[in-house]
């Protein structure tokens, strides 16, 4: 068996927010080459960029790279099918930079066993609906299917639905649903245990505030707790906290699949949080809430969604690490100021929050990290 590994690197922008990001990427990137370098049949680990300075930035990491062609708009679909024409190889595994930073060895060499001994077109990925990674036999149904991969996210659902491969979508875990999309992921990896030698390294050297994490956990698994989790919550995210906690928790689930279906690209995104946050702005929003649970997990793009606004990256990065002052955004500036300002403890960030955070956090609290124990407030 050859088998060719592809890491996909994108790019970020300038603000010191959106570096911290990147160099977070770069650092679970290192620890993705260490853990693939282990594998079975290895021939070639190619790391794709628009980043034209890394290769020298980083000269010392042991792959192969290849740069995205100039003046060209980036599409997934197109870039990855350009890859693995030119990389043959067996079986082939693609990853986002950030996707698994956390996955053991064994959970990864199972699924490049089980892709290599298939006998027709087979590819084992870390969630069906949103694949962040993915091991495969078939770069021709890629090819085929480039025009529905705008993005990772579909890879799974469009191979299995459109090019007939048999798919395999791995149990939710921290390990398969945890990724690094936006600085609340990183917040929460930094509290975590199990990281990558060149992860735990950089969020040492680079360290940023995850006390609301660290607050809202403790809240979150202290006996009798009272959370909200709002966004795109999951039955899966919400039965896996229930089930390794003693809290009570209100879930206000709204706009799964809300990128996915085109509603965010259309404008058609409604949420109930978002309109109640317009009837009463977002400082009485956070006090009324506060009467209600005592810490709160935002994911808060939905809301920005259904504001009809899509601030800067550098600015929902800082809305994440709870920086108001940096964001130009009104909109997004008043929430994050109220949501600092709260009474309870409040995370905000993108989906992860809500979804591959979560159950983070239970292993983290599970590991004791997020000692001491905080005990219910007293009436």
């Amino acid at each position: 068996m050859r088998l060719n590994v592809f890491i996909l690197l994108g790019h970020e922008g300038p603000g010191a927010a959106e570096r911290w990001v990147a160099g977070g990427r770069l650092a679970a990137a290192r620890d993705a080459v260490d853990l693939v370098a282990q594998l079975p049949g290895l021939e070639h680990i190619i790391l794709a960029t628009s980043e034209t300075e890394l290769p020298h930035r980083a000269a010392d990491l042991a792959v192969e790279w290849d740069l995205d062609p100039p003046g060209q708009p980036f599409h997934f679909g197109a870039r990855l099918a350009d890859l693995l024409a030119r990389w043959p190889a067996d079986v082939y595994f693609y990853l986002g930079a950030g996707s698994l930073p956390l996955l053991p060895l064994e959970t990864l060499a199972q699924a490049v066993a089980a892709v290599a001994a298939a006998s027709g077109p087979a590819a084992v990925t870390n969630n069906l609906h949103s694949s962040d990674w993915m091991v495969l036999n078939c770069p021709s149904a890629i090819a085929a299917h480039t025009d529905r991969l705008g993005s990772d996210n579909a890879l799974g659902w469009v191979l299995r639905t459109k090019a007939g491969v048999a798919v395999t979508s791995l149990p939710p875990s921290a390990a398969t649903r945890l990724d690094i999309d936006t600085p609340a992921d990183l917040l929460l990896l930094a509290l975590h245990p199990r990281l990558g030698r060149a992860l735990a390294h950089y969020l040492r050297a680079e360290p940023r505030d995850s006390q609301r994490w660290l607050a809202a956990g403790r809240r979150l698994f202290a006996p009798a707790g009272q959370v909200a989790l709002i966004g795109r919550v999951s039955s899966g995210v919400w039965a896996h906290v229930e089930a390794n906690s003693q809290c009570w928790i209100r879930v206000f689930s709204e706009e799964r699949g809300m990128s996915a279906s085109g509603r965010l690209a259309a404008g058609q995104v409604k949420s109930v949080i978002g309109a109640y946050l317009d009837q009463i702005g977002p400082a009485a929003f956070f006090a009324e809430l506060s009467t209600m649970v005592e810490a709160v997990f935002f994911d808060t793009r939905v809301a920005l969604a259904h504001a009809r606004r899509w601030p800067s990256t550098a600015d929902r990065y800082a809305s994440d690490l709870g920086q108001p002052a940096q964001i130009a955004d009104d909109w997004l500036r008043q929430l994050t100021q109220a949501a600092v300002e709260a009474p309870i403890p409040v995370v905000l960030g993108g989906h992860g929050v809500v979804a591959g955070d979560m159950y983070g956090l239970v292993e983290i609290a599970q590991s004791g990290g997020l000692l001491p124990a905080v005990e219910p407030a007293q009436d």
